[in-house]
């Protein structure tokens, strides 16, 4: 038997099996397992332990080191393989759990999946939390395409959640955080056993539906094979542990950091769609620092007018000119692209850059060398093949050379799908987006921009992180009551991811008026609300509405009948109206530049919390959402928000104020809406 202590953790190791202790209670007992691509098994518990080993350490952590010990138990299997469970507890809080697979006389190792983490079934001594038919476990997508949404679920046999999880009881806040420290090579997943839910399987090697993946996860192989390491977190607010996870990942990777601030301005796809021009983008930047600037919609004194999907239909000349029209007004200006998926349908046209080479070349192939079915319409590149690499640099060459200061990366999932890779060194979809990714993030460096240049990743898997500014934390969503609650969903299981994974959350295009896709407009409530999910997200400010064309367009413009041209105007107008009345309220612009998450209340089952806070700068903030019909009068426990119970507050849209007395704030809502208050406690 083995004991591994640091301050008020205990590892005890006997027989194969592991018991983790905090304050000398026990958490849960673990043992480790792997699978190799013809089958076989391994698990700690039924091989041949040879000895085990504690080291000291000191853990770097960007300037500081903190003691850690690490515990490494070495097991061998019938057949002289070489299977370790390495254990590290630091001073942090966190045990963080790794095997690894050596081959006999260094003989390669072929692994399907291992298995680091394999909890057991609760027993007498376990937390109740964990015993309680009540728990819940949080399911964090793998990605955010498809209108995929977070959810806090029963525990089921065959739940799946991606790379992190937080298993707690809602009403106490007491729980566990799981979650994979290492991107790079292997998918991950912590999985309810088939045999017992409450038993989790923290699992390296994770394809299947979720991942959008047709092929097995790839084999990892070499003389020695290790899975992700998994960090396992243990407190008294789930909310505390999985910001404390996302710390532990800025500790093994820095974020892009971005020291331009928060981008605010305008962004096509909602408003526009596929009816770009060069016309309505023209008018749109005009609207922005015109009037929409001097009403307090910027972050100093910059604004973006971003294109998306459908810019190619702009002359390249036109495009050059409308970049130094901004740049001469002092805007930037943002562009789009979707560098890992193909959405062409003539496989043999000749990729730009690559002269005398076709598409067909770069698309991933399965091991028959049959291209990979579309995903959201796509079939995804081959990102290892240098003909890929030769497309990339020209593209990114060109928007550099054209002046743009931003991109909008889309699709970014289809590089991580397993496939059979040019490479042949690598040998996982992870493994081979990281590598892709990479290639961007130099390829839109500063360094080669030389000026500051954006990068916004919008459909992309959760990880790896740190190649990109900005992630998108849900799929599109626009300007109507459920589009808020979409997004606030994400907030409410995703707040903690900005600011540490990346610099900011990406709330998605704020659609204030009508979305191209809309069969209404929004009501003013909505658009409030959908406004004030943005303003709190820690954030990317980008609003998209149809804002016209200016006077000396409209000759130039398609004939359309008398009636369309009416209602279009009508509409612009309004649009236009709708963002004068949001976008002029400095005080709560300065919220959303302040580039600062608000925390969740409560967790919210499948739905989205209507509750959140944030102190900044040594003051209460609150924001209160509805997005029922109905008029309703919602009760609010600031007592349970961490908040003053005796205070007053300023609602900022309104300049509504009030007080609160005994730590209950009963607001009534008239159908959808966002309310934002400033509270202050009584002296």
């Amino acid at each position: 038997m083995k004991e591994l202590a640091v301050g008020i953790q205990r590892v005890i190791q006997e027989e194969g099996r592991f018991s983790y202790w905090v304050k000398n209670k026990k958490i849960t007992c673990f043992y480790g397992r792997a699978i190799l691509e013809d089958g076989k098994e391994l698990d700690t518990r039924h091989c041949t332990l040879t000895g085990a080993v504690i080291k000291e350490g000191q853990s770097v952590e960007k300037g500081s080191s903190a003691k850690e010990q690490i515990l490494e138990v070495n097991f061998q299997s019938e057949d002289g393989l070489r299977f370790t469970e390495k254990i590290c507890l630091d001073e942090g809080g966190g045990m963080k759990v790794q095997c690894i697979l050596a081959g006999v006389n260094d003989d390669e190792v072929r692994v399907k999946t291992m298995m680091p983490l394999i909890t057991e079934a609760p027993d007498k001594d376990s937390p109740d939390f964990l015993k309680s038919l009540w728990t819940k476990m949080l399911l964090v997508p793998y990605d955010n395409t498809m209108w995929v949404r977070y959810e806090t679920v029963p525990l089921r046999p065959g739940r799946t959640s991606y790379d992190v999880t937080a298993v707690f009881q809602e009403d106490s806040r007491e729980g566990l955080v799981i979650g994979a420290l290492d991107h790079n090579l292997w998918k991950n997943g912590i999985i309810c056993s088939g045999s017992d839910a409450r038993v989790l399987i923290a699992s390296s090697g994770v394809a299947d539906l979720g991942t959008h993946d047709f092929l097995a996860h790839g084999i990892v192989r070499g003389k020695e094979a290790a899975s992700s390491r998994f960090v396992f977190l243990y407190g008294a607010d789930y909310r505390d542990l999985l910001e404390q996870y996302g710390d532990y990942i800025g500790k093994e990777r820095d974020i892009l950091s971005w020291k331009e601030g928060v981008p605010f301005g305008w962004n096509s796809w909602s408003g526009l769609a596929f009816r770009l021009n060069e016309r309505n983008y023209r008018e749109a930047g005009r609207f922005l620092r015109e009037e929409l600037m001097f009403l307090g919609y910027q972050n100093e004194q910059v604004t973006y007018v971003n294109l998306d999907a459908g810019w190619n239909a702009i002359p390249e000349e036109k495009l050059i000119s409308l970049v130094e029209e901004l740049h001469s007004h002092g805007q930037k200006a943002g562009i789009y692209a979707a560098p890992f998926a193909w959405f062409g349908q003539e496989e043999e046209e000749e990729i730009p850059g690559a002269k005398g080479h076709s598409y067909r070349e770069i698309l991933l192939k399965n091991t028959k060398g049959n291209l990979l079915p579309r995903v959201d319409g796509a079939i995804p590149m081959d990102v290892t093949n240098p003909l890929w690499k030769q497309y990339i640099a020209w593209q990114a060459e060109q928007f550099l050379r054209w002046g743009f200061d931003y991109v909008k990366l889309d699709f970014l999932s289809h590089g991580a799908m397993e496939g059979v890779h040019y490479d042949k060194a690598v040998m996982t979809g992870r493994q081979a987006i990281t590598e892709g990714y990479a290639y961007l993030t130099e390829h839109f460096s500063e360094e080669k921009a030389g000026r500051p240049f954006f990068i916004s990743l919008s459909i992309a898997p959760l990880f790896p992180c740190g190649y990109g500014h900005a992630r998108r934390f849900s799929c599109d969503a626009f300007g109507l009551a459920e589009d808020t609650e979409y997004v606030l969903n994400a907030l409410t299981y995703a707040w903690w991811q900005s600011g540490r994974l990346y610099m900011y959350n990406d709330p998605d295009h704020i659609s204030l008026y009508q979305s191209f896709c809309g069969d209404r407009s929004s009501l003013a409530g909505e658009a409030r609300a959908r406004y004030t999910a943005a303003v709190i997200s820690g954030t990317v400010m980008m609003i998209s509405d149809d804002y016209g064309m200016g006077a000396e367009d409209k000759e130039e413009a398609s004939p359309v009948t008398d009636a369309e041209v009416i209602t279009r105007e009508a509409a612009i107008t309004k649009a236009k109206i709708r963002a004068r009345e949001l976008c002029s309220y400095p005080e709560i612009n300065s919220i959303a530049a302040a580039g600062k998450s608000f925390r969740p209340v409560e967790a919210s089952g499948t739905t989205a919390c209507s509750f959140f806070t944030l102190n900044l700068k040594g003051k209460h903030y609150a924001a209160l959402f509805h997005w029922q019909k109905e008029k309703e009068s919602i009760l609010f426990d600031f007592k349970r928000a961490g908040l003053p119970l005796e205070s007053r507050i300023r609602e900022l849209w309104t300049g509504k104020e009030g007080r609160v007395t005994g730590g209950k704030l009963t607001w009534e809502f008239d159908g959808c809406d966002g309310v934002l208050l400033e509270i202050t406690g009584e002296e």
